[in-house]
């Protein structure tokens, strides 16, 4: 599964990666200008994103306004829509009310946990990609 992670800071990139890094293979990027680049061309190669995670305070940007300009661009392309959840440190119900208006598909509050972050996957129909154990610890 291709995974996009929206943030626009180091640290929450990174611990996002880490915790989807099971589900499938992250791209990471600071900005919405750049996600909306990295999406059109995932669009244009046939790959496009599963999973979209996006901060909803990007700097100068709204996560709200990123949402509906994918939205817009998975319209124009008649590209199949990926689920979008939204990770934020701003819990309130008027961002989730407004989150959910614009078309997300779930909603996280910082700072996730491991667990939560499981769940919210599991009820959107994603499990965690198979891993080969390691050698020596199989059946002989």
């Amino acid at each position: 599964m291709k995974i996009l992670i929206v943030d626009d800071e180091m640290a929450a990139l990174t611990k996002m990666k880490v915790l989807l890094g099971a589900f499938g293979e992250c791209t990471l990027c600071t900005n919405s200008q750049q996600a909306l680049q990295i999406c059109a061309k995932a669009i244009e190669s046939g790959r496009p994103f599963e999973l979209i995670t996006i901060d909803l305070h990007l700097g100068h940007a709204d996560g709200n306004d990123l949402l509906d300009e994918i939205n817009q661009l998975e319209i124009k392309h008649r590209a199949a829509p990926a689920k979008k959840l939204i990770i934020t440190a701003s819990g309130t119900k008027e961002n989730l009310v407004k989150a959910f208006h614009k078309g997300c598909d779930g909603f996280i509050v910082k700072p996730v946990q491991r667990d939560a972050l499981e769940q919210k996957m599991l009820a959107m129909g994603y499990v965690k990609k198979q891993t080969d154990p390691p050698p020596g610890t199989g059946p002989a």
